[in-house]
């Protein structure tokens, strides 16, 4: 416990929607120990903070006339006008916080927090960072091309950071041959709701052959889903996808259509995005999990559906090995939508759909053992 308090401002300025609740099952510890919080966003953060309760006592500075992004190309725009915005804001801020906080690494995220850093020499910065984007992958060429460059702006701007939170041994790695100094890069790791994830029970009106859960978007693997579906489908002719999440219109409109070209329409349903208790019912109703993104760097959704004890479908990825060391999921060789197939078919035959082995992993990834991780961090840059 330390004995002063501390001032900790959360920049939340273009967090979408869901996206909050980790910050806040951390927050909660952190006040434990000492620390105030003040979260800066807009009114449906700021709604959504009150509708999760996770917190009491908290501040909350509200950016004003923010709107609403439909296309990746728009929220782009409206993350630039966002931190414009929130500039104005740093003559009523400064000086007024120990620590500013990112929840993400990413550039929207970053800008205000450099600049504060600029104006304020005595509030340090401590950010998060989940996600290494590369220059190439699935999707539209040009989009891919600007978030590589957003991404590598974020890393120069990431140099003025004090501590930066990675989820993995391999992203310390990177961050140091990148030049960062080892003691400003900790290994906080990832965490689950675990209390959510224990409460939540099966229940017959979610119940769904196969779940997926995410961004609508290529790189996600949307498309080999399709492709293992139709490769089932003429061994169960009924089978049904549920896919929980959301993407940008644009997307979202190019999937429908494939898939209706593709006469899946009766085989797939759209949940849309769900939060909380809900969320978690569904996941404990589904027989399994289909999770083929071609990049991930941790993969949260499809450890909470592990720990949840669904057998999970994903590709062989290199993070994966590190979490997942006895053989907690079905893996594949990476685009190999036959294999995923074949083996989906297997367990539907031998109706085995409870992953014990995955059901032991969750005690290792509450968020409250990495808020201590992060106190005893916060702790080192003010002592």
């Amino acid at each position: 416990m330390i004995e002063k308090k501390r001032e900790i401002l959360i920049n939340g300025i273009t967090v979408g929607k869901g996206n909050i609740l980790p910050i806040l099952l951390r927050a909660k510890y952190w006040q434990l120990q000492g620390y105030n919080i003040t979260i800066f966003g807009d009114r449906r953060l700021k709604k959504e903070t009150l509708t999760y309760q996770r917190i009491k006592d908290y501040k909350f500075i509200e950016l004003k006339d923010c709107g609403l992004a439909t296309t990746k190309f728009q929220f782009i725009f409206e993350a630039l006008r966002r931190n414009l915005r929130a500039l104005t804001y740093i003559k009523n801020v400064k000086d007024n916080y120990d620590f500013v906080h990112s929840i993400s690494s990413m550039l929207d995220f970053v800008i205000f927090p450099y600049v504060l850093k600029l104006f304020d020499k005595k509030v340090k910065w401590v950010t998060v960072f989940d996600n290494i984007v590369p220059f190439s992958g699935p999707g539209n060429k040009f989009s891919r091309f600007l978030a590589w460059l957003f991404f590598q702006f974020s890393l120069v701007l990431l140099k003025k950071a004090d501590m930066i939170f990675v989820i993995s041994k391999d992203l310390r790695d990177f961050f140091i041959k990148q030049g960062f100094r080892k003691n400003r890069v900790v290994v906080s790791g990832n965490g689950l709701d675990t209390e959510i994830i224990k409460k939540a029970k099966k229940d017959k009106k979610y119940e769904v052959d196969a779940l997926f859960v995410g961004r609508i978007n290529e790189a996600k693997g949307i498309y080999d889903m399709l492709d293992v579906l139709e490769l089932v489908k003429k061994k169960y002719p009924n089978f049904q996808l549920a896919i929980m999440g959301k993407g940008d219109m644009a997307t979202e409109n190019r999937y429908k259509k494939e898939i209706k070209d593709r006469r899946l329409e009766r085989n797939i349903r759209f949940l849309g995005y769900m939060t909380e208790l809900e969320k978690f019912n569904i996941i404990k109703s589904s027989k399994c999990f289909l999770f083929l993104s071609k990049s991930e760097s941790f993969g949260i959704a499809l450890l909470e559906a592990v720990c949840c004890g669904l057998p999970a479908f994903t590709y062989d990825l290199p993070p994966y090995r590190h979490i997942y060391k006895n053989n907690e999921i079905i893996v594949s060789k990476k685009n190999d939508c036959k294999a995923v197939a074949e083996k989906m078919v297997q367990l539907f035959e031998e109706k085995n759909f409870e992953n014990k082995k995955g059901k032991l992993l969750i005690n290792k990834y509450d968020w409250e053992r990495i808020a201590k991780i992060e106190v005893n961090s916060f702790n080192s840059l003010i002592l």
